[in-house]
């Protein structure tokens, strides 16, 4: 992080790069860290599935009587189930559940992280608007000066003093809303990547160079590569084959082994072994098995629907940014020529009787047009770059 810059509002105390912000948000986001918890959360289960049941030690006594006589039993067991059906499928259906939901919460982090892009566009794009207004607006601060000076010589007309100053109002009321805007920005910027106790950010400016071209080919092949999405799904369709397979295991019944000591009351002592196994007459959870089917049909649809999602996405974002790059490309080359001497020159020539109050005006509007319309094609330009990347499967970073 740098220092701020001359000019930057009060409660923006740092400027961030977009890879600095980025990085605050792995560190900082909360709904990144919920994710992560989520899938820390399914590690353990997997972990957990891979434990053997716990023995079981039980002590029993006896006592038996029958008139004046007692006698008396006393029994000291250890039982232990025996998993032997499905245990493996088990533990194999936790572990693919738990890479899932790791490949899950890393689609879901790149879609948050697009979206700490688009936030950080918008913020470097407001404090730039702003920058521009108040270029514009300190022409007309000026004018106004002047021209109450040109009044008390008698050199200027009432309509004409009247006219600046109502354009000056006007300048100002836009540079105020341009201030709250730029404001808010850094704000949401900062909710993204800032923890909750921290003050807002701004966000350095965009380059001025374009992003480079990118072919819809390489696009389309690069998405069906490397999109998390796609690696998610295909491990929820593991995960959902090995839940099948645990579910069919489940009907094998697990066995259990049960030693112990005995003694009586007369002398006599000894151990003893048992086994026992359920008898799968009534349950033979065939019901879970055809939920566990029905799921993994769900899964293998939702995998087939997220790739041609995923290649939808794509030729969108690629239309779009094309689209916009090759705007971009011809309002660098057409629109901003002579713009940033334009308002310097009307100033001048106004100052010095050369320019009508009217010409000064019109040529404020056009500069104005000019640099913002630029400002705000450059933000669309940026936006789409980032949003193609992530539709790619790309990491978001400048050029």
């Amino acid at each position: 992080m740098r220092a701020p810059s001359a000019g930057q509002a009060a409660d923006s105390l740092e400027v961030v790069g977009l890879s600095e912000a980025l990085r605050l948000f792995r560190e900082n986001n909360l709904s990144l860290e919920r994710l992560q918890s989520e899938a820390r959360a399914r590690q353990g289960e997997a972990r957990q599935a891979g434990a053997y049941p716990n023995p079981t030690l039980r002590a029993t006594h006896e006592p038996l009587w029958r008139g004046s006589q007692r006698v008396s039993e006393t029994y000291l067991n250890l039982s232990q189930q025996v998993e032997w059906s499905g245990r493996s499928a088990r533990i194999a259906s936790a572990q693919k559940a738990a890479r899932a939901a790791r490949l899950r919460a890393a689609a879901d982090s790149a879609r948050l992280a697009q979206q700490v892009a688009e936030a950080y566009v918008e913020a470097a794009t407001a404090d730039t608007r702003r920058r521009r207004l108040e270029q514009v607006t300190h022409v007309f601060r000026r004018a106004d000066t002047s021209m109450a000076e040109r009044e008390d010589e008698g050199d200027a007309s009432g309509y004409a003093v009247r006219r600046i100053r109502l354009e000056r109002a006007r300048y100002e009321q836009r540079l105020a809303a341009a201030r709250l805007e730029a404001r808010t920005a850094r704000r949401q910027l900062a909710l993204l990547i800032l923890p909750d106790d921290a003050p807002s950010v701004a966000a350095a400016s965009l380059p001025a160079s374009i992003p480079p071209a990118i072919s819809e080919r390489k696009a389309l092949r690069t998405a069906l590569r490397q999109r998390r999405e796609l690696r998610r799904w295909q491990s929820e369709v593991a995960a959902q084959e090995a839940g099948l397979h645990a579910a069919r295991r489940e009907a094998w019944p697990d066995p259990s082994v049960t030693a112990g000591y005995k003694r009586q009351s007369n002398g006599f002592e000894g151990a003893f072994l048992g086994f026992g196994i359920p008898l799968p007459f009534f349950d033979r959870n065939r019901g879970a098995a055809e939920a566990e089917s029905a799921r993994l049909q769900g899964v293998q649809t939702q995998q087939v629907l997220a790739r041609r999602e995923i290649r939808n996405e794509v030729r969108r974002a690629h239309a779009a940014y094309t689209s916009t790059r090759q705007q971009s490309q011809f309002l660098s080359d057409e629109l901003l020529r002579g713009a940033d001497d334009l308002l310097r020159i009307a100033q001048t020539s106004y100052d010095e009787g050369e320019m009508s109050l009217v010409e000064l005006l019109d040529a404020a509007d056009a500069y104005r047009d000019a640099r913002l319309t630029t400002v705000d094609l450059r933000a669309d330009l940026w936006t789409r770059y980032f949003a193609l990347l992530r539709a790619m499967g790309e990491p978001i970073r400048l050029p």
